[in-house]
């Protein structure tokens, strides 16, 4: 593999989804969730004395609220939508025959379209992290906890990576964007829906087996790592917010599994991936 040809195909990749303009919506919907929240909460709490009562204790830490409200849902469904095409949508305009065609290897290429779409996902982390920490500054003043950012960050980004390689391998198996998209988002939600049912069980019962199976499902290790990493730097009290911002808390408990769970998935889907593009023959454009 040639690093200078990977990173031509990786800035080529970025300026796709840009011009394609799925890059820019994401952008937009990342803007509203990372302000949004914060002069709502302003705004309620303005005309209900109550409300701000209530969250005086938390101004210093309602940064969290932005940071991790993403992650169970958004981030896992924004990686899906940016990776589910970047491979199909090149074999439906025909231009993966014509890229392929040049002096360039399969994993240059493989490698320049997977990188490429991960920024992306990297760049609306990291734009909802500021936009969250700018709103709660400007809507309840000085934040406080704040050197955890770049773990938490790291946390959400190495998470990302289960559904985006999940979303990237459908796009090359099945070579229809539409079709990728619909499978990796049905994986997603079947996921989340037994992770609530299993929960519902586990709270009836009491019987560990099923909190054991929950922990497997995909969306338990992606969900709970960025919780796990920064839960120990905050305040007992802040777990409320922590709570409502992550839809219920961590699902697993060990950082060491976590890790190694989303590696495992992600590893298995990246094989895959590789595996059958490397072997399938380039087909011409799709109808």
């Amino acid at each position: 593999m040639k690093p200078a040809i990977a990173l031509t195909f990786l800035r080529y990749e970025i300026k796709r989804s840009i011009a394609r303009r799925k890059i820019i919506a994401l952008g937009f919907f990342t803007l509203l969730i990372g302000t949004a929240p914060y002069f709502l909460l302003s705004y309620l709490g303005g005309g209900h004395g109550e409300l701000i009562t209530i969250l005086r204790p938390y101004f210093g830490y309602l940064w969290v609220v932005g940071v991790f409200l993403p992650q169970t849902f958004f981030i896992p469904f924004t990686a899906i939508l940016i990776s589910g095409g970047a491979m199909s949508e090149e074999y439906e305009q025909g231009t993966a025959e014509l890229l392929l065609s040049k002096p360039v290897t399969k994993a240059d290429y493989f490698t320049g379209k997977f990188l490429g779409g991960y920024l992306l996902i990297v760049f609306l982390v990291g734009l909802n992290m500021v936009l969250s920490v700018m709103s709660a500054t400007v809507t309840f003043g000085p934040q406080t906890g704040l050197d955890t950012l770049p773990l938490v960050f790291a946390a959400e980004i190495f998470g990302a990576l289960l559904f985006f390689g999940v979303g990237f391998m459908f796009g090359e198996v099945v070579r229809r964007s539409s079709l990728a998209y619909i499978i990796s988002s049905a994986l997603f939600f079947t996921s989340e829906i037994f992770g609530l049912a299993l929960t519902l069980i586990y709270t009836l019962t009491g019987l560990a087996f099923y909190r054991q199976v929950q922990l497997y499902l995909p969306t338990s290790p992606m969900a709970s790592l960025a919780l796990l990493v920064e839960k120990p730097y905050l305040p007992s009290r802040v777990d409320t917010l922590l709570m409502f911002a992550s839809f219920g808390g961590a699902v697993e408990s060990s950082i060491t599994f976590t890790i190694g769970l989303i590696l495992l998935y992600f590893l298995s889907v990246l094989v895959v991936s590789f595996v059958y593009f490397e072997r399938a023959d380039i087909s011409r454009k799709i109808s």
